[in-house]
């Protein structure tokens, strides 16, 4: 690039400031790049993550062979360790699965079968007796249950808030109301155009006092 542009180039661009995109630009913190983080939203985590169920799933129930299974598992593990370093509230609370009759057992054992394969440890079937000791508020109907003592919980904006300002104390650019419109190939790199929206209220009063909404240079200049 030119010198008057290498302000604006950067190594990664990361579009969507949501848990994923969240995660990957904490992760490219970590080394020397110059990178920027694209939300065309008013604040992270307004999109799929906001209304995300916030279950750390074990892994139990992936199709084998899918990327689901090959990285559920392994996700799952890191979730005690990324909540000590971010303090975002993971919750290791565990998961079952009942069975209220016997072609709901087989299902079980299906379940129990397809998390061996994709790597899941601590899978276990509960008998009725000690599943009413562990919750004794369950359905009175359940007879047995697939325990997966690893699966847990976030507040899924709250994870999102975290990974994302932990990036940007690392050095990442966050720029939110940036809403990608356009990305082109010139010459070796990638040029993302972005529409940058502000609050309609906003604009008005920066209008009135004769300045841009992104207060770059007066209005009409």
């Amino acid at each position: 690039s030119s010198n008057e542009k290498e302000d604006v180039v950067y190594d990664v661009v990361v579009i969507g400031a949501g848990c994923i995109g969240g995660a990957v630009v904490r992760e490219l913190s970590r080394y020397s790049l110059k990178t920027l983080l694209l939300e065309s939203a008013d604040d992270v985590s307004q999109g799929a993550t906001k209304g995300n169920s916030g279950i750390v799933h074990a892994g139990y129930d992936d199709k084998p062979g899918s990327l689901h299974a090959k990285f559920c598992w392994p996700g799952n593990q890191m979730f005690p360790q990324l909540d000590r370093e971010l303090r975002f509230g993971y919750q290791l609370n565990g998961s079952l699965v009942l069975a209220t009759n016997d072609a709901e057992l087989k299902i079980l054992d299906e379940l129990m079968e397809r998390g061996r394969k994709n790597g899941v440890q601590r899978l276990r079937i509960v008998q009725k007796e000690e599943l009413f000791e562990m919750e004794p508020a369950l359905n009175p109907n359940a007879i047995a249950a697939l325990h997966a003592p690893d699966a847990g919980n976030v507040i899924p904006y709250e994870f999102a808030i975290a990974l994302c300002e932990n990036a940007v104390d690392n050095g990442v650019e966050l720029r939110i109301r940036r809403e990608v419109t356009d990305i082109s190939k010139k010459g070796e790199l990638f040029e993302v155009d972005v529409r940058h929206w502000e609050p309609k209220e906003y604009v008005d009063i920066r209008e009135k006092l004769g300045k841009s909404a992104d207060g770059s240079e007066p209005v009409g200049s």
